[in-house]
């Protein structure tokens, strides 16, 4: 099963992971680059590694999350995607688009996005 949202001038989606050992649900952030649809920023929130990827399917650099000072990989996730994904989306390399998204838009819907991780994780 896959969530998908369409919020702010970026399409999230979501959807519960496994991979190897480690399993948890995925956000991933997506938007129309040069006429083509791009993942921009993905934030796994796995239950062993959680962490966070700019551009996974470019440079994908990846930032992993301590829990002790970062805590719930979810609640994490949903701050930047309120607060931060346009600042994110650029920091990525895709300027630009930043420029077009609608941070309040994401900041008022994050509700949405919490029921998405919810009912994924829910199975």
């Amino acid at each position: 099963m896959m969530t998908e949202l369409e919020i702010g001038g970026v399409v999230l989606t979501i959807d519960y992971r496994r991979t190897g050992d480690d399993r948890g649900p995925s956000v991933r952030v997506f938007g129309d680059v040069d006429d083509e649809r791009v993942q921009l920023l993905r934030f796994d929130c796995f239950d062993d590694d959680p962490h966070y990827h700019y551009a996974p399917t470019g440079v994908n650099r990846m930032f992993h999350l301590d829990p002790l000072t970062m805590g719930c990989p979810v609640e994490f996730t949903l701050d930047q995607v309120g607060r931060n994904t346009r600042a994110m989306i650029a920091a990525a390399g895709f300027e630009e688009f930043a420029e077009g998204v609608d941070q309040s838009a994401l900041a008022e819907q994050i509700g949405d996005v919490q029921a998405a991780i919810d009912a994924e994780a829910a199975g």
